[in-house]
């Protein structure tokens, strides 16, 4: 029969083996695919529980800008933008909705669906909602320009897969609800491109983090429906930030 001593010393030795497994998974899961898919399971399900299911066929589609960069001395989509744009472009001829683009990088959102769209049968109408600069007010003016067009509160959302679940939250809060239709990254991951996966987990830490800020301490700079006219939303803005 083992002592109290052999017991604990055992007892010990497993806890502290269980420590450094834990921590060894922690570290390496980031460059493998396996902590991106791990974290979107957890945004999916915080969704599925705080929000539930839409069961309306939304008549409308909703693409949040991911930035901006320079290519020489012109400005173009970054890669977050381009691959919500292509997303868009593929989805609307599935459905024939109206596309309402927001963020600063409308104005060029607008520009290529427009030009991707034009030999498509069905006809796109592109809304461009200029004035948001964060998820809170992609999601404020866009209903206020869902009211002012009287159009359903019911929307197809397209951004990436790690800011959807804050994104729909932003929308349900200001009253529209959300079908998800996540864009993916333009670098897939990869067991054997641990850069690409590194992308995705940053994406992924950010998301989560942002999440949680926005639910205990919403962000203070986050314009309502009232603090921005219709003309502001609607006058776009051809010199903003550059996001690379």
């Amino acid at each position: 029969m083992m002592s109290f001593w052999q017991k604990f010393t055992r007892r010990l030795w497993q806890a502290l083996l269980a420590l450094v497994l834990m921590i060894a998974f922690a570290v390496i899961t980031p460059f493998t695919p396996i902590f991106a898919n791990i974290s979107v399971l957890f945004l999916d399900a915080f969704s599925a529980i705080t929000l539930g299911h839409d069961k309306q066929t939304p008549s409308v589609m909703v693409v949040l800008g991911g930035g901006l960069t320079k290519n020489n001395d012109d400005i173009v989509l970054n890669h977050y933008s381009q691959s919500r744009a292509d997303h868009a472009v593929m989805l609307h001829k599935q459905h024939a909705t109206v596309i309402i683009t927001s963020g600063a990088e409308s104005p060029w959102l607008g520009d290529y669906l427009r030009s991707s769209l034009k030999d498509s049968p069905k006809k796109a109408t592109i809304i461009s909602e200029n004035a948001s600069m964060n998820t809170c007010e992609n999601a404020a003016f866009t209903a206020k320009l869902l009211t002012h067009h009287e159009l359903p509160k019911s929307v197809y959302l397209v951004t990436d897969r790690y800011h959807m679940a804050r994104a729909r939250r932003q929308f349900a809060l200001s009253g529209i609800t959300t079908t998800p239709q996540p864009a993916p990254l333009a670098t897939p991951l990869s067991w054997t491109d641990v850069d690409a996966n590194l992308v995705h987990s940053r994406r992924a830490i950010y998301e989560i983090a942002a999440l949680a800020r926005d639910i205990f301490r919403p962000q203070p700079n986050c314009r309502s429906q009232a603090q921005i006219s219709l003309e502001e939303i609607s006058t776009p803005r051809r010199q903003p930030k550059i996001f690379s």
